[in-house]
């Protein structure tokens, strides 16, 4: 699966917000303070209740590192950061926690005007590389080896062995 990654703007270059950069900051401030009022009608948690949902979050290990990208995003207050998403977007400013708080001011949501992909926050682990000597299916029924077997290979490494001084030397 390709993704094509897009860009919006030059995030590191001048911008000058929009009515739709203007709207949807409008947007994010007013679903922020209804969550706020919402939040603050809802009655109060017990401490066993805070610890319980505390252990379920740290519990969770969410995707590994490789499944991220990072993104050069400018906010809505001018501010310019880096932000990780999951690999599958092809842009950073779509789906749930979007809008994101400025590390610098604290403007809290800032809504992202424009962005570009930097590339991936790891790469993936190399394959553990797989021996062809010791398969099990040329292993005995409990996974040991007989002693033919064992002689054999033995035999076949010397001869690869005396096969490459042979060629060295040559």
């Amino acid at each position: 699966m390709s993704i094509e990654y897009e860009s919006l703007g030059l995030p590191l270059g001048e911008y000058q917000l929009s009515r739709a950069d203007h709207r949807r900051q409008r947007e994010a401030d007013g679903i922020a303070a209804w969550v706020e009022r919402e939040v603050a009608k809802a009655p109060p948690w017990s401490e066993e209740k805070i610890r319980e949902m505390q252990e379920l979050f740290d519990s969770e290990t969410g995707p590994p590192p490789w499944e991220y990208m990072r993104w050069r995003v400018r906010l809505y207050c001018g501010h310019i950061q880096e932000v990780e998403r999951h690999r599958r977007a092809s842009r950073p400013d779509e789906g749930v926690g979007a809008d994101v708080p400025c590390a610098e001011c604290g403007k809290d949501p800032a809504v992202i005007v424009a962005f570009e992909v930097v590339g991936p926050v790891a790469e993936p682990p190399m394959a553990p590389q797989v021996s062809s000597r010791n398969t099990a299916s040329r292993r005995g029924s409990a996974g040991r080896r007989t002693k033919a077997e064992l002689e054999a290979e033995n035999s076949a490494l010397r001869a690869e062995v005396e096969r490459l001084r042979r060629t060295v030397t040559e």
